[in-house]
């Protein structure tokens, strides 16, 4: 799936783009009431979501980075107009995997279960960050999952 902004590009050019035609398929979720999110820095296709930009500073954070291998990035629901909304995130910048850190956090943007994507990305759900900090299990999940996942090599 192409950004709006690319798809007006190429409409600028006049280069037709192939779609693939919608089937009945279930509903995608609903993020009318989802809070927004501040973007903090960092590149590739890894979006990671904490609940808190502090989150994003601590010493866990930077172990996590490491452990991906590249600098991800961050990113933690905002209030107000300079938020931006998580579908517009990974529109605007192709995010290949969004990881959503606890499912407290996951409840604000989904209200039901988790899907498994949200356009071009997989959905990815992490213990929360004060349970990976606290407790061995949460940490043993974290590492599970990032394998599973593919987002690290085991």
């Amino acid at each position: 799936m192409i950004s709006y902004r690319q798809q007006a590009y190429l409409d600028a050019m006049d280069i037709g783009v192939w779609c693939l035609r919608e089937t009945s398929s279930p509903a995608a979720p609903a993020l009318d009431s989802a809070p927004g999110l501040k973007l903090g820095p960092g590149g590739g296709g890894v979006l990671l979501i904490c609940a808190a930009d502090t989150d994003s500073a601590s010493r866990l954070a930077n172990d996590i980075s490491r452990a991906l291998g590249n600098v991800p990035v961050w990113a933690w629901p905002e209030p107000g107009d300079s938020a931006t909304s998580l579908t517009c995130a990974v529109e605007d910048n192709l995010f290949t995997t969004v990881a959503i850190f606890g499912n407290e956090l996951a409840n604000k943007f989904f209200s039901d279960e988790l899907p498994v994507s949200l356009g071009s990305a997989k959905l990815v759900l992490f213990p929360a960050m004060e349970d990976i900090q606290s407790q061995a299990e949460a940490r043993q999940a974290l590492w599970a999952t990032l394998c599973h996942t593919g987002m690290v090599a085991n």
